[in-house]
């Protein structure tokens, strides 16, 4: 297994505490490759466009 760089553990983190400012609950995953870390990180976005979505709508996430 490959260390992760610490540059991208710092954006990981900050991406962490807006989840928690936000009141956002979430699940944290290993990623073991930039292949993955994308796909990952495609599939939080398309959720979070989902949730805006609902909210615009006046529906309950």
């Amino acid at each position: 297994m490959n260390r992760a760089h610490p540059v991208d553990l710092r954006k990981a983190i900050a991406v962490a505490n807006v989840y928690v400012k936000t009141g956002i609950l979430f699940v944290p995953m290993p990623v073991f490759s930039k292949e993955e870390q994308a796909a990952r990180v495609e599939e939080a976005a398309d959720i979070l466009d989902r949730v805006a979505i609902e909210a615009e709508k006046g529906g309950a996430a």
